[in-house]
């Protein structure tokens, strides 16, 4: 029994390998090439589709998104600062904010002011990160600063992990677009679109999640409290590292192992013929070695 398991675990991870090797990047336009002229149909067409990807609108975006990393480290930056502003003085420093949010290029996300003798109120500021510094320093201006925190957090990691997750995807995209070119009957049109569909919608969740961080990179948040002297202290809400989250961890080691499990069945694509081959090679020299000798 062990001698067979061992050789399937290890022609499984030899799969798993070559799998994954063929899903990278850079790997897709290499495999194109040679695959287009090969005699496997179903080889020919999964891997001919990936050639024109990068002039593909979908090609483009991915090149985009890459180019993230690529610059450095991807911060996201958050500040809170609490300023005590003179009497009377809580409109002209609720303008001024606003004013200073746009002379930088940024802008007002939300505010909200309240009291009616004393007055407090709180901005919500985006400012481009390059001018963070600079608009902390504006804003302190206002008033006699009562607090301030401040918190940046690198996420060239999840960059990284959402291309990767991207590109497994739209790989998975061509595959069933070619499919369904193939498809000659209605119920297995019918089969391969609803899985297009799910392959679809999870390639706009994670462009999405890309948009979003590249606005939390390229836009510094800066959470601003104005109080006139005598009005009741607002209760900041400190800037809290996240949590981490059950439910994307489980997320992630869903993705994990379909990611895994993809490769290796992409693997064994190019495994079974190349060893069906050396086999039939092998078979047949045993057989000409005695009429040769």
């Amino acid at each position: 029994m062990r001698r067979v398991i061992v050789p399937m675990l290890g022609f499984l991870v030899a799969a798993t390998v070559i799998g994954l090797a063929a899903t990278t990047g850079g790997h897709d336009d290499a495999m194109s090439g040679g695959g287009g002229g090969g005699g496997s149909p179903a080889a020919g067409d999964a891997l001919a589709p990936m050639a024109p990807e990068a002039g593909d609108d979908g090609g483009v975006s991915l090149r985009g998104v890459g180019e993230v990393p690529l610059i450095g480290p991807s911060v996201v930056k958050t500040a809170s600062v609490s300023v005590v502003v003179e009497k009377e003085g809580f409109d002209h420093a609720f303008s001024e904010a606003s004013t200073i949010a746009g002379r930088l290029g940024g802008f007002v996300e939300s505010s909200s002011q309240g009291g009616t003798r004393l007055r407090s109120g709180e901005l919500v500021i985006r400012v481009p990160s390059q001018s963070f510094d600079a608009a902390m320093t504006e804003l302190r201006r206002l008033g006699d600063v009562e607090s301030q925190g401040f918190s940046a957090e690198d996420v060239s990691s999840r960059f990284v992990d959402l291309e990767a997750r991207l590109r497994t995807w739209e790989t998975q995209e061509t595959v069933l677009l070619g499919l369904m070119r193939q498809a000659t009957t209605v119920q297995a049109t019918l089969q391969v679109q609803r899985e297009l569909q799910e392959v679809q919608f999870r390639i706009e969740q994670i462009k999405g999640s890309l948009r979003l961080l590249e606005d939390q990179t390229d836009f510094s948040t800066i959470n601003l409290s104005l109080r006139e002297e005598g009005a009741a202290a607002h209760v900041d809400k400190a800037v809290a590292d996240e949590r981490p989250s059950l439910a994307e961890a489980w997320e992630r080691a869903i993705n994990g192992f379909l990611g895994v499990l993809y490769a290796t069945v992409v693997g064994l694509g190019y495994l079974i013929p190349i060893t069906a081959i050396a086999a039939a090679a092998w078979f047949g020299f045993r057989r000409m070695r005695p009429a040769t000798s």
